[in-house]
């Protein structure tokens, strides 16, 4: 059976480790590593156009050798290649290009606003341009750079795109409407998607892909009828289609680069370097290149990605099915021992208890979601720069080596330390103290008195104690410096919470004299087990009182001192609210502590991966703790 269950184990290693089949086939980057903004292919696949956000198109061969440049005066906002060899480049200078084969300008149209985009048919026939803030198409011709009409639409257009073969062309708009248009201008189809379009592309055939909020793609078929709904993992920032309308390429604000299926099912996705700015395909829909904003032009073969998205599906149903049969061969093999140990009555036990258990499953339910899923959640996300809805990022370690650079972490550990001293001495001493007073009062009615007393202060908030004591210390009318007037000690008085050097003590102080309620119970209830046969032996003996509580009660109750240490050091080290109400980390960094950090990292600075670290740290640092103290300090029952 072990061996069985070796064997299971390395199958799952081996498929686990076994290299997946998403890397792109070529990869180069732009000489200013700009962030890509726009890209083409030739029809024949053989030259891809890049723009980018440096003021530079390029012209590129498949290998990634650089066959032109053209330069602009702002961003390059659209390129297409036609079959011509003719580079159409738009840009933010208000300028539309169009360059030769050998990079030689052919002529500059001045458009008097920025050109938002330009699209065009693989002949050139056809030519679309949408301007800033214009809400007609403008159709352009491709040999001269004239004006050859323009189709008002209505809405601001934010993204136009031309069919390869010139049958249609696509505007989308910002009323998140789509309008296709035929070859003549006429529009034939509105669409309403459902959300703000980001992205857009058109087939041949008429097929469309509208890149929307709420990371997902539309698709529609010729007649404007909505086929299917594709999700990516964030903002979509560009799609493809390719010449047929079979394939639809994805890109997104997280690098993900996706292929889809017309029918909506994703048959591949990649990552890449950074994130994702531009997707299109070959011709025929075999190549796909994509572009990030760090610059890099990936290139996959598309029929390769997929075969390898195939096989990497059937490994991870393997990996299923095969974690499947382990469990069931290692419950086989629970089940086996206690037959032969005579222990499989406790599931007849169960069995008449099920109601017992199943009223039980609701909590175990709501502990499991609450506590332990947020918390490994924690655990994993401290691994990644981490925006929830948004771009998340895996880094390692990274979050755990800047805890050790930040320098507020590192002043606040300092004044942890010294939290934890003084807040270690507060929760025991002045307890035990006022327990043992209680306990050695001879009145009972006195003993419930004073245990009702300090019981009944417990309904005070601890919100509202905090802004007592912050009124107290009011450097103008604080009730301390005003009693250190009367007292003839004005010169003593201070502005406590405003100088670096005394906050933290007034900090400390607060709550002054430190009788925790808990605490107290806790020891008070401890004293009350102690049998009363010793204490009357040892005063039979000739021991005072001194000597009892030294000799017999402390060592009596360290099972309760292990306990409010442990409750004390994880209070400490996980608390923050005083120092936020009362200083918010101040005056500088006087008052700050790890906690602290962690609450402004997830709820100010939105870096909640950076927070999930310093929660991962605060657990082990106390995990720690808790280990060492239930190891050095033995109760008597240890």
């Amino acid at each position: 059976m072990r061996k069985l269950i070796y064997t299971f184990a390395v199958i799952l290693i081996w498929l686990s480790i076994d290299p997946q089949f998403a890397h792109a086939k070529e990869k180069w980057t732009l000489d200013e590593t700009a962030s890509i903004s726009s890209m083409s292919v030739s029809r024949d696949g053989s030259r891809i156009a890049v723009g980018s956000l440096a003021a530079k198109a390029y012209v590129f061969d498949t290998e990634g050798g650089k066959q032109l440049q053209a330069d602009a005066k702002n961003s390059v906002t659209g390129v297409k290649l036609l079959d011509s060899g003719t580079l159409l480049v738009s840009s933010d200078d208000r300028h539309l290009y169009a360059y030769d084969g050998q990079g030689k300008l052919v002529w500059d149209r001045v458009m008097k606003r920025s050109v938002k985009d330009v699209a065009a048919s693989d002949d050139g026939r056809i030519v679309a341009v949408s301007v800033q803030r214009s809400t007609d198409v403008w159709y352009i011709d491709a040999n001269t750079g004239e004006d050859v009409r323009s189709v008002p639409i209505g809405m601001t257009i934010q993204d136009i795109e031309v069919s390869s073969d010139g049958a249609w062309t696509l505007a989308a708009a910002t009323d998140q409407y789509a309008y296709v248009l035929d070859d003549e201008g006429n529009v034939v189809h509105k669409l309403g998607a459902g959300g703000k379009i980001a992205a857009a592309a058109i087939s041949e055939q008429g097929d469309i892909a509208l890149g929307t909020s709420g990371y997902k793609v539309e698709v529609y078929g010729k007649e404007g009828e909505r086929t299917s709904v594709l999700s990516v993992k964030d903002d979509v920032m560009d799609v493809a289609l390719s010449a047929n309308g079979e394939l639809i390429a994805v890109t997104d604000f997280s690098g993900y680069f996706y292929v889809f299926d017309r029918g909506g099912k994703k048959l591949w996705e990649s990552r890449g370097d950074s994130a994702g700015r531009a997707v299109e395909f070959n011709k025929e829909g075999l190549t796909l290149f994509g572009g990030t904003d760090r610059g890099s032009v990936l290139q996959y073969d598309v029929e390769s990605a997929v075969k390898g998205a195939e096989k990497q599906a059937l490994k991870n149903k393997i990996i299923g099915y095969a974690v499947i049969l382990l469990a069931i061969v290692i419950a086989a093999a629970i089940l086996y021992a206690m037959k032969r140990k005579n222990r499989l009555g406790v599931f007849v036990t169960m069995w008449r208890s099920k109601f017992i258990y199943l009223c039980l499953l609701p909590g175990f339910g709501l502990l499991i979601v609450f506590q332990y899923v947020p918390a490994i959640s924690g655990l994993y996300h401290s691994l990644y720069d981490w925006n929830p809805g948004g771009r998340s990022v895996f880094i390692g370690f990274d979050n755990f080596v800047r805890i050790f650079q930040d320098p507020y972490v590192t002043k606040g550990i300092g004044n942890l330390g010294i939290l934890v001293v003084t807040g270690l001495i507060k929760a025991i001493i002045p307890p035990l103290i006022v327990a043992e007073l209680i306990y050695h009062l001879r009145s009972k009615k006195l003993q419930y008195g004073l245990r009702t007393a300090f019981v009944a202060s417990m309904v005070i908030p601890v919100v509202a104690m905090l802004l007592i004591w912050q009124n107290l210390y009011d450097p103008n009318v604080g009730l301390i410096n005003n009693l250190l007037e009367v007292l003839g000690l004005g010169s003593l008085s201070h502005g406590w919470l405003g100088d670096p050097k005394t906050a933290l003590w007034a900090i400390i102080f607060i709550g002054f004299p430190f009788v925790g309620i808990l605490q107290l119970l806790v020891l008070y209830s401890g004293l009350l087990s102690i049998p009363a046969e010793l204490i009357e032996a040892a005063k039979m003996d000739g021991a005072t009182l001194p000597r009892i509580i030294s000799s017999i009660h402390l060592p009596l109750l360290s099972g309760q001192f292990k306990l409010l240490i442990i409750l004390s050091l994880i209070g400490i080290i996980q608390d923050f609210n005083a120092i936020l109400i009362i200083t918010g980390g101040g005056p500088m960094d006087s008052t700050y502590v790890p906690a602290l950090q962690m609450y402004y990292a997830a709820t100010k600075f939105d870096d909640l991966g950076y927070a999930s670290a310093l929660g991962v740290m605060m657990f082990l640092v106390i995990m720690a703790i808790t280990i060492i103290n239930m190891k050095v300090l033995k109760t008597n029952e240890d």
